[in-house]
Order: structure tokens, then C-alpha cells, then sequence
């Protein structure tokens, strides 16, 4: 009942909140920008990771005594470092610190009613790179219509100074979908860097923060979220009947060794799901484990639907499977995709037949050729430094130096 309330009444109260939040963003303006404060926020407030992490700690090591301010959901827990300091997403000292804060960095577009001043600096990173499912105004059916009936103020992505991205397809997701008019800077994404350089030590940390022996092989599946199931509130689990026991055992025929199973919900999902493991005793839970990069790193083989995680994990060139149920609804109903799965460079299974098949069917040789030309056709870049890079031109920013960020798609 809540939720229908609430969607009859959103069109109305929306304005009018976000009305009273500009004017509060104008009000605040008596006070001066602080040259040497960073106000970072990652899903409004719900964690400390994606793009944001790295670049930080990259911009924590160039200035120290930089005021990095953390916007913080009270809902979720998580731990920040002591470098950081929180404030508590939709509050009124909330709305000072963006009003007073020298940059603004984001992985998803800041609400249409902020209002960013002359002299800041916003840099958008977004948070997926080259994921199967749509985004922003590429998206159709209804959730579609319902963002565009509450969009009453400007286009917010015009408020970013720069977008960064990886790949030529999320640069031109940018541009149409994003609307975004700005410099794209393909530098790579900041969190990708780690599965670049692939340092074995951090899986290790992975493997020794969630118990796992060091010569067991791992298999994490990580699907990803349905806003059906979000407005529901209830998962159907028969979109996610993978058979982890048969898994396993094709597993150990096709790579030999002792797996451990890892799954791991989208965090808008993990708090419906966690009665899964009651019917899966043979899989560890890991959805809360806070670093998903280095999580990656501990993960031998990835499974995934429509995630765009399953892209960062194959930079590690480690095999990558496809397991999707509801793609024709997924493509057709919930959302949108921009590619089919038969496009993907992975092997696509529809049931546990088909996965059991493509993982004893599964050859290295083919599927690292496959991988090495989509990512070609994608424009794919990861450097490994991307981190280093963003946070250099931040500091320079922030230490009164004139910033240019190259522009690397075209604008039509």
C-alpha cells in the first residue's frame, strides 16, 4: 500500500521537496567554497567502494590534509577510513558540504535539484562500464515513463565538468543517454585498475577475510538486480536456480581442484535474498562483503547475467559464463539491453543443462580470442592507473592549477 501511495503522490511532493532543497542551495551560498574539500557520494550514500575508493585513496596520498567528506546513508553499514569524514545523505548538513565543497565526486548523476556553483568542480564516473543492461534515457517501458513524468528540472547531467569512462560504448551512452555534451575522458575506470595489474596478493586478502583456503579454486555468481523485484519487495528465486551442486561437480571435471561457491545479490537485492543460502548450504553468501574488485581478484571463474561486473572480472582473462533465465523479459519489459547475450564474448546458458554443457565444452584458446575482439569492437581502454590519473588532475585543481580534461568522443 506504501508503495502505491507513494508513486500516486511522488509526481506532486517531488517538485516541491526539491524546490525547497534549491532554494536551501542558494541560501547556502553565504558561506564561501572551502578550497580543500572533496564531497564524495557512491549509490546516495550506501557504500564505501566503485570508482570513488580508488580514486580517493589515489587523492588521500597526493594531499593528506584534504577534508574528504563521504556521504553516508545511515541505512547501510560500513566502515569509512579515518582519512574521511561522513555526513548523513539527505540532511541539511548534507546540503552545505556540497554547497561548500571545491569538487563533487559521484558514480551515479546527482539529483536534478542541486545546484553547483561557479568555481567547483564535478566529475562524474558513473559505475558501469560496459554492462548488458540499459541506463538513463536509453531505458524503456515503464520505469522509463515514470523517470521522465518526474523530471521537472534541467537535465543534470549538464552540471558535470567531465564524464570519465572506459570504452568508446560508454562514452556514446554519454552522449545519448546522458545527454551529456561535455569532455568524456577515457582514461579507464578507476576500480578496474587493481584487475589490470592483477596482483595475486589481493585475492589472497579476499580469501583470507571470507575463510577460504588459499588452494581452493573459487566460483562467484553475481546477477544482478530487477526492479520488479525492488518495487515487490520479494524475490522470485527461480530467476537465480542456478544448481550449484552440479556446477561444482562439472567444475572439478573440466579444472580439477576443491571450489568454493561464492554468490554474491546486487545490494539492492541482498536484503530479500538472504534466504537463499538455506536452499544452497553448498554456497557461501557474500553479498556483504564491502570491496567487489577484490572479491573479483580471489574469483577463478565468474558467472553473471546481466551485470557489468562480469566484464571487470574477464580483464583478468579468468573464464566468464553467462546464466540468464528472463532474458527475453528482461530485454522486452524490465529495462532494455544493448546487446544479446549471444553477442557477448561468454558462454550463454538458459538452464543447468546448457551451463553444465558450456562449462565442460569451455576452451581457453577460443574464449581469450573472443574476449581480445570484443574488446576491440567496444573501444575497451583500461590502463591500470586510471585511479592515479583522475586523483593528479583533482589535485591540481584543488591546488589552484588550470585543469583541461581531454574530450575523447565527439560530439554529433
Amino acid at each position: 500500500m506504501k508503495q502505491k501511495i507513494w508513486k500516486i503522490t511522488r509526481p506532486v511532493l517531488r517538485p516541491i521537496g526539491g524546490a525547497i532543497i534549491v532554494a536551501m542551495f542558494y541560501l547556502l551560498r553565504i558561506f564561501p567554497i572551502k578550497k580543500n574539500k572533496v564531497l564524495v557520494s557512491v549509490f546516495k550514500g550506501s557504500r564505501y567502494d566503485d570508482n570513488q575508493k580508488y580514486i580517493m585513496e589515489e587523492l588521500h596520498k597526493l594531499i593528506p590534509d584534504l577534508d574528504i567528506v563521504w556521504v553516508k546513508n545511515p541505512k547501510f553499514e560500513y566502515e569509512l577510513p579515518e582519512w574521511t569524514r561522513p555526513v548523513k545523505w539527505q540532511s541539511w548538513r548534507c546540503v552545505y558540504e556540497y554547497v561548500t565543497a571545491k569538487i563533487w565526486n559521484s558514480n551515479v548523476i546527482v539529483p536534478d535539484y542541486f545546484v553547483k556553483r561557479k568555481g567547483q568542480l564535478y566529475v562524474e564516473t558513473w559505475h558501469g562500464g560496459l554492462g548488458v543492461k540499459k541506463v538513463a534515457g536509453d531505458i524503456i517501458g515503464d520505469y522509463a515513463a515514470d523517470r521522465k513524468n518526474i523530471r521537472m528540472f534541467k537535465n543534470p547531467s549538464n552540471m558535470a565538468d567531465v564524464f570519465i569512462s572506459n570504452s568508446d560504448h560508454l562514452s556514446a551512452i554519454y552522449r545519448r543517454a546522458f545527454k551529456f555534451h561535455g569532455p568524456i575522458w577515457k582514461c579507464g575506470y578507476p576500480k578496474n585498475d587493481m584487475l589490470v595489474q592483477n596482483n595475486p596478493e589481493d585475492g589472497v586478502k579476499a580469501r583470507n577475510d571470507l575463510g577460504i583456503p588459499q588452494d581452493h579454486k573459487v566460483l562467484l555468481y553475481a546477477p544482478t538486480w530487477r526492479l520488479r523485484f525492488s518495487e515487490e519487495h520479494h524475490i522470485d528465486m527461480t530467476v537465480y536456480d542456478l544448481d550449484m551442486k552440479r556446477l561444482r561437480k562439472a567444475l572439478t571435471e573440466k579444472f580439477g581442484g576443491e571450489w568454493t561457491m561464492l554468490i554474491r545479490f546486487h545490494p539492492k537485492e541482498g536484503l530479500y535474498a538472504k534466504g537463499y543460502q538455506e536452499g544452497h548450504p553448498e554456497a557461501m553468501d557474500v553479498t556483504d562483503y564491502p570491496d567487489m574488485q577484490r572479491l573479483l581478484m580471489a574469483t577463478d571463474v565468474m558467472i553473471s547475467d546481466y551485470s557489468s561486473c562480469i566484464f571487470d572480472a574477464a580483464l583478468r582473462r579468468i573464464p566468464c559464463f553467462t546464466y540468464a533465465t528472463d532474458f527475453s523479459h528482461y530485454k522486452y519489459e524490465e529495462r532494455g539491453v544493448y546487446y544479446e547475450m549471444e553477442e557477448l564474448p561468454f558462454p550463454y546458458a538458459k538452464n543447468n543443462d546448457e551451463m553444465e554443457h558450456n562449462v565442460k565444452a569451455f576452451d581457453m584458446e577460443d574464449y581469450l580470442k573472443n574476449w581480445d575482439a570484443f574488446c576491440v569492437r567496444m573501444g575497451l581502454n583500461e590502463t591500470g592507473h586510471a585511479a592515479r590519473d583522475v586523483a593528479a588532475k583533482m589535485a591540481d585543481f584543488l591546488n589552484g592549477k588550470n585543469v583541461t580534461w581531454n574530450n575523447d568522443y565527439p560530439i554529433n
